[in-house]
């Protein structure tokens, strides 16, 4: 099933976007972006719809026009990372299809939190001089090694957040660092490091905890013990008066 991620940049116009792409991909992979533009002519009726992908090896852009009535006009652009496509008011446009295929480009910089993502399609209204972007489609890329680095920080971030240990907030860190610097080994063994020493706090706190029960449990025993005593010898000095 596929879902979207996006996030927008820069002057957002009146046209909207239903985005469908995958939230996540490996470097590599072929995958497709495609989007529905609708509300096309709430700022203007005479404007170049531009579209831009960081994908790589590009079998095309498709760009489809559909009216009111169902009519479709479609446009292909073979091999391009780019597209421009007039849109008028004498078209009668009631939204715009556009999808691209490709494959998800190398990572630049790994990146924890948040993660590492490229842009799968950029939309932009240009009038004249002015270019103000649409929406902008991002997917976060992963290879095999940093997707598994990646799972066991997020075990080590969960094991880390139900202790206070300082060592394994520090290993937990190391790791981070060794992740966004591409050293997936060292993230990984940092991150172990932090789960040991994580759980060995835990274990720590709970024996901590039940010493202290212990000991309050002695004092309990003792205080009563006290008061019993107390009692037995008020009791011992109310006969003798008698």
């Amino acid at each position: 099933m596929l879902v979207f991620a996006f996030a927008t940049v820069g002057v957002v116009t009146a046209a909207s976007v239903s985005a469908d792409a995958p939230a996540e991909a490996q470097v590599g992979e072929e995958i497709t972006v495609s989007a529905t533009i609708s509300d096309v002519y709430e700022t203007s009726e005479e404007w170049t719809l531009n579209g831009t992908t960081e994908l790589q090896n590009v079998t095309g852009w498709e760009v489809t026009k559909v009216t009111p009535s169902g009519d479709e006009n479609t446009t292909r652009f073979g091999g391009s990372t780019t597209f421009d496509v007039p849109i008028t008011g004498a078209e009668n446009l009631k939204y715009v299809e556009v999808s691209i295929t490709g494959t998800v480009p190398p990572v630049e910089q790994f990146s924890y939190d948040p993660p590492q993502s490229f842009v799968g399609a950029d939309f932009n209204r240009v009038q004249g001089n002015n270019e103000n972007d649409i929406e902008t489609i991002t997917v976060h890329h992963y290879t095999a090694d940093s997707s598994d680095a990646r799972a066991l920080i997020d075990e080590a971030d969960a094991a880390v957040n139900d202790t206070s240990s300082d060592e394994a907030q520090s290993d937990l860190s190391g790791a981070i660092s060794s992740f966004e610097n591409g050293n997936f080994p060292n993230a990984k063994n940092l991150s172990e490091s932090a789960i040991d020493a994580a759980e060995s706090a835990k274990q720590s706190a709970q024996t901590t905890r039940l010493v202290l029960y212990g000991v309050g449990a002695l004092v309990v025993i003792a205080l009563i013990g006290g008061g019993i005593y107390y009692w037995r010898s008020q009791q011992d000095d109310y006969d003798k008066l008698r």
